[in-house]
């Protein structure tokens, strides 16, 4: 049973007997106990870059953003460096080679197909399963497992990835999301644990040393409103009156203390629910002051609009295209200007979007400047196969989901743009620069690895 404490009114001597009765039962184990499992891939992107590459095992490593412009991802040797999140590369760069450190442009190819591989495995081990980031899963189990069953089943999953595709994991097992949150953490961060902890609400010690900005859904701007009342970790948080705090911040911090007490209250989102938008933006791997090339990469940016579009099976019924020049110009004064259209019907087929993309283009267009970035933004999104045809407006569906379709798998089973549009053009002078990227090992023929 939970001990309980009072420092303040927010802080209360309340009792969660009844739900650890329905949660864990006379000893805490319990044959129709549901366990969380949450399975994070550590440093995703550059233990990515190492699979293929195994003389960096010990080497530190960045990833850069698009453009090559600042770090966003590290190794744990490239953080015990000192290198944060949004150093931008141009200042960095005599350290990093002063200390060795092997960049890497961002390959998002490769990330997303290893992210795809290494959820199929999980389906090896439960059908109840979130995709809740690129590099990080929630596994439900209702099996009757006690304690050890539960840290072997942890240290199954995290010995089967890591064999089939090389990546680290650590995995936190817990009653509730919120738990094993914290409880991946405690993994992580605690070598002993070999990657796998099993963390129950009864265990005080270790939520109270989770500081409660480390709590999961809890931002920056809460954590001083949450320590101004006296709850400065995991525990604090957990021994509040959920009531008082859903009256001072919102019925999602409530949930959050019955979680942290081992009540579940979040579901597994295993159907993931509909996008409300998809957006395309890049930067141009260079100032660009020419409406055509501009024209060719705003065509590129609809075309993987278009091609997300039909994966998910949606249509689209509004397009806004954006055009800024860069905000640290010098040489002029900074512009951003965006222009929308909406679709008499919506549409899937990738050659009206280029056209309608292209139209809002020479909306915001404006000559004699030097532009930075522009962006393909698609919303009134609805189900492909329930769209309202207009009386007036008579596409020939079934000829464009046709020519849709063929297209897709070409550039699904021999790589992304062996069939393009040519509105996107040949050269693509446009393109964002990514001069340190690696091949794209699993999703290119011509980058296979080849063993000799």
């Amino acid at each position: 049973m939970l001990s309980t404490r009072s420092t303040n009114s927010f802080t209360t001597e309340h009792s969660y007997r009844d739900a650890e009765a329905k949660v864990f039962g006379a000893n805490s184990y319990v044959q129709d106990q549901k366990w969380v499992a949450l399975v994070d891939v550590n440093n995703f992107y550059a233990s990515c870059e190492r699979v293929f590459r195994p003389d960096l095992e010990k080497t530190p490593i960045v990833v850069l953003s698009n453009n090559d412009g600042c770090v966003i991802a590290r190794s744990q040797e490239a953080k015990d460096l000192g290198y944060k999140i949004g150093d931008l590369y141009h200042m960095i760069k005599p350290r990093l080679k002063q200390t060795g450190t092997e960049v890497f442009s961002s390959n998002y190819a490769l990330y997303g197909d290893f992210s795809r591989r290494v959820n199929e495995i999980y389906l090896d081990f439960t059908p109840n399963i979130e995709l809740y980031s690129i590099d990080e899963s929630f596994l439900s189990f209702s099996n009757p497992v006690n304690k050890e069953d539960l840290i072997c089943l942890g240290r199954r999953i995290k010995e089967k990835i890591q064999l089939h595709t090389g990546l680290p994991v650590c995995v936190g097992i817990a009653p509730t999301k919120t738990l094993s949150k914290i409880a991946n953490r405690i993994a992580k961060k605690n070598k002993n644990h070999n990657g796998v902890f099993l963390l129950v609400p009864e265990n005080d010690d270790q939520l109270r040393a989770v500081e409660i900005s480390n709590v999961w859904g809890v931002s920056r701007k809460l954590t001083p409103k949450f320590q101004e009342l006296g709850i400065y970790n995991a525990l604090d948080l957990a021994r509040a009156d959920p009531k008082r705090i859903r009256s001072r911040f919102s019925v999602v911090l409530e949930r959050m203390i019955y979680e942290l007490n081992g009540v579940a209250c979040l579901e597994l989102e295993e159907v993931a629910p509909p996008k409300k938008g998809i957006i395309v933006s890049r930067g141009f791997g260079q100032y660009l002051d020419d409406i055509e090339l501009i024209k060719q990469a705003v065509a590129s940016y609809a075309t993987r609009a278009g091609e997300k579009l039909r994966s998910q099976n949606l249509a689209v019924t509004r397009l806004t295209t954006s055009l800024r020049t860069s905000p640290h110009g010098k040489d002029q004064t900074y512009y951003r200007n965006s222009f929308s259209i909406t679709f008499p019907e919506a549409t899937f087929d990738t050659s009206m979007i280029i056209r309608a993309a292209e139209y809002c283009l020479k909306k915001v267009y404006r000559p004699g400047l030097k532009y930075q970035k522009a962006g393909v933004f698609l919303d009134g999104l609805v189900d492909a196969s329930t769209t309202q045809q207009d009386f007036f407006f008579k596409p020939d569906i079934k000829k464009s989901e046709a020519l849709m379709g063929v297209l897709d798998k070409l550039n699904r089973v021999h790589g992304r743009d062996t069939v393009r549009f040519a509105a996107s053009g040949m050269n693509k002078d446009w393109k964002m620069r990514q001069k340190m990227i690696s091949p794209r090992y699993t999703t290119r023929w011509d980058d296979i690895k080849v063993v000799s």
